[in-house]
């Protein structure tokens, strides 16, 4: 089994994302709160079939993408500064990744982190 199908689910087989979707559903919990934890269990699903990157696939990519990276695999302090400027602009709402967070991503900013 690939990691989509054990998260997704494939044919009768419903994923972990089934099975937790189908306890969410059962339980009496507040429309928004459901909201929210759906929107968690969506990017969990987005990463598992690979239409958004895992934050070690952004990372690398960002690594190897950077202008001061020599492709020796020593990662310099420039590189190291960049890579946690841009973290934490993504964190703060202030620079949209559209590869690594979904669209909705506020950052906390705007919304306490949350998506």
């Amino acid at each position: 089994m690939t990691m989509n199908e054990i998260i997704n689910g494939k044919g009768s087989f419903p994923g972990l994302l089934g099975v937790v979707n189908a306890y969410l559903d059962s339980l009496n919990v507040e429309f928004t709160a459901k909201l929210k934890m759906k929107k968690y269990l969506d990017l969990i699903k987005q990463r598992a079939d690979g239409s958004l990157q895992t934050p070690a696939t952004w990372i690398r990519n960002f690594i190897r993408s950077h202008p001061a990276y020599k492709f020796d695999s020593v990662v310099s302090q420039e590189i190291n500064y960049d890579l946690i400027k841009a973290m934490d602009d993504i964190e703060r709402g202030v620079r949209a990744e559209p590869d690594l967070l979904p669209s909705y991503y506020a950052g906390s900013k705007l919304d306490d982190g949350c998506l």
